[in-house]
């Protein structure tokens, strides 16, 4: 069964991230038996090279994966020939599928299945909206499809994370930064928008760190906004270590082996939350402050198992709150991080919940 993944950049890794992830778990799951073969239209292979070891292209031929650029979708024999479009078609994100290719979707003796990818969010109407069809005026029926939370949406990707966690060497392109932590410190990652109160927040941690007698080694993502001035402050407990910037699995690997994660966008706040790990997630700021529902939204099924002293504490720190405020909690913190990511995996990742929504629609056509 083919599938063709259509994806347009709009913030700067999330995006890709997203169906890069997408297309490697399904990619995956293609080696355990299910005939999926994939290729993955970009508007932005540039940004899709950063995030796959330099050449997308390359490496998506050694996962199966045919990676090209978007306007390839109006040139691969398609208007002459429209039954080579995909079995199922999948739209990231509600993005502009080219109209050449939308016209064979229509004239294909066998019509495709057309899956638009939608934002994850955990505000309840997502439940309601999930694999709902919507009738298009060339008689085709595009169903929105919603990451999230609950067992009512469509979960969230997993991929080779269980590969990730169990490797036992250090990822080559982390191996001279990671060397560079303190043997008996526990490990923090930064990857957020520039926005962010940053530098407060890292001297709060600071102060948190002496005060409790932590020694606490900062990992900073490439092009985080930390001045160059700051990386040579005095401070007491913490050290601040500079990452370059590394392929997607090499940050999972990084994630799920610090003890605290400060993560932006949709990939990386999944992976903050498979590691098992506190994390403060800096969402993508909205002009409507949307953004703001999202993570409200968020926060209450995150933290609705916890305790009341916990919740007091982890949610202002969610919000960016001084590290000295919650920091003696994390190891509740980290407790109760566990109990999420094992919820999550009893619900179902999301590649196996699309296939299985794929393969129910075949049947019943």
């Amino acid at each position: 069964m083919r599938w063709d993944i259509f994806c347009q950049i709009v913030d700067n890794y999330g995006d890709a991230g997203v169906c890069w992830r997408l297309a490697r778990s399904l990619s995956q799951m293609s080696i355990h038996g299910d005939d999926i073969r994939i290729r993955l239209f970009c508007d932005d292979l540039k940004v899709l090279d950063q995030i796959a070891h330099g050449n997308a292209t390359r490496f998506g031929a050694s996962l199966g994966i045919e990676v090209l650029p978007w306007h390839d979708a109006t040139k691969i024999d398609v208007i002459e020939n429209p039954n080579t479009v995909a079995d199922v078609v999948i739209e990231a994100f509600a993005c502009t599928i080219p109209k050449e290719y939308i016209d064979a979707m229509a004239l294909s003796v066998k019509k495709p299945l057309w899956i638009n990818l939608e934002y994850l969010t955990a505000e309840s109407w997502a439940d309601g909206m999930h694999l709902l069809p919507s009738p298009q005026n060339n008689g085709l029926n595009k169903y929105f499809y919603f990451p999230g939370f609950t067992n009512k949406t469509g979960g969230v990707t997993l991929g080779d994370w269980d590969e990730v966690v169990c490797r036992g060497d250090i990822p080559e392109s982390l191996a001279s930064s990671w060397n560079l932590c303190r043997s008996h410190s526990k490990r923090i990652s930064i990857f957020n928008y520039r926005h962010a109160p940053l530098e407060a927040w890292l001297l709060s941690l600071d102060q948190a760190a002496h005060s409790a007698g932590d020694y606490v080694d900062v990992l900073v993502c490439a092009s985080q906004n930390i001045s160059r001035g700051f990386f040579d402050h005095a401070f007491k407990n913490i050290r601040l270590i500079q990452l370059p910037f590394v392929p997607q699995e090499d940050y999972d690997w990084l994630v799920a082996h610090c003890d605290f994660n400060l993560v932006r966008g949709e990939d990386s706040f999944v992976r903050a939350q498979w590691a098992g790990k506190p994390f403060l997630w800096d969402i993508y700021p909205q002009e409507d402050l949307a953004h703001e529902i999202k993570l409200e939204a968020f926060l209450k099924l995150y933290f609705e198992d916890a305790s009341s002293a916990l919740s007091t504490i982890a949610i202002p720190a969610m919000k960016w709150a001084s590290p000295e405020t919650w920091w003696p909690l994390l190891d509740t913190w980290t407790n109760h991080s566990k109990a999420w990511a094992a919820k999550l995996r009893a619900l179902g990742p999301l590649e196996g919940k699309i296939l299985d929504f794929v393969k129910s629609q075949e049947i019943s056509r």
